[in-house]
């Protein structure tokens, strides 16, 4: 993950994503958890949290709420945020590789296909036993993912996105190359901010994402106490994914027998 999520985009960040569902995307989370948690959940570890928007939902509707994340800019914005709110979420900096808070809950989140910033075997385990390790034993953990046979079916497209701002507009570019024989999607974004005909200010990041497949999610997760519970359509809960499905929910729930990491 290093150079992205810089200061220039954590703080830009809000604005582009203005219009994104998050509480559409935290009842689906909720009826997950509702349906596969061997308990009730009242405890919520949000690994990656960004901004803390999810986690701002989550501590609204009753949650003690725990948000992670390795990138300083994006955390400042998350407390700044949560300074007026009630219950108030705690925030701490961690690489979810390593995180270890000594402390387990009842629910874990990998939101905004954080999951596929672990491009690599290793960081992919690592995530893994990061959830495990902070789990209760039943625990959920939910996460959302680029779902392989999709991204593969449907392929890249360029997108511009421009947001009207007090005074100009925010703009972001963004274009895919897909690197099917690793699994890999390296997302190029621009994002500039005009004044009139005038460019106020630019920054560029590059952003290579994994995408999945079942059975290599079978065999990470069972290999770090997680038994996968469903896999299911980003935009319909109740649905099976498809090769027309890029996004997906993934829940998997800690294994009873599994030994602490």
């Amino acid at each position: 993950m290093s150079g992205v999520f810089g200061p220039s985009y954590a703080h830009e960040y809000d604005a582009l994503y203005g219009t994104k569902d998050y509480a559409g995307e935290c009842d689906a989370i909720e009826k997950l958890v509702r349906q596969y948690a061997a308990a009730p959940a009242r405890t919520l570890l949000d690994l990656g949290c960004g901004t803390g928007t999810h986690a701002l939902e989550f501590a609204r509707r009753g949650y003690a709420v725990t948000g992670a994340d390795r990138s300083a800019a994006m955390l400042e914005i998350a407390r700044q945020k949560a300074s007026a709110a009630a219950p108030r979420p705690e925030f701490v900096d961690g690489d979810l590789r390593t995180l270890r808070l000594g402390r387990t809950f009842d629910a874990a989140v990998m939101l905004f296909a954080v999951l596929g910033y672990q491009t690599s075997d290793d960081d992919f385990s690592a995530a893994l036993e990061t959830v495990a390790a902070h789990l209760e034993p039943g625990g959920l953990f939910v996460c959302d993912i680029w779902y392989g046979p999709a991204v593969l079916a449907i392929g890249t497209s360029d997108r511009v996105k421009v947001i009207d701002e007090p005074g100009g507009q925010l703009h972001r570019s963004s274009s895919g190359v897909i690197d099917a024989a690793r699994h890999t999607c390296r997302v190029d974004f621009r994002t500039w901010r005009t004044a009139g005909d005038r460019v106020a200010d630019e920054s560029v990041e590059s952003h290579t994402m994994r995408f999945f497949f079942p059975a290599e999610l079978e065999m990470f997760f069972g290999r770090a106490g997680l038994e996968i519970c469903a896999v299911r359509s980003f935009d319909d809960v109740g649905a099976a994914p498809g090769e027309s499905t890029w996004n997906v929910w993934l829940c998997a729930r800690r294994k009873r027998d599994a030994p602490a990491r």
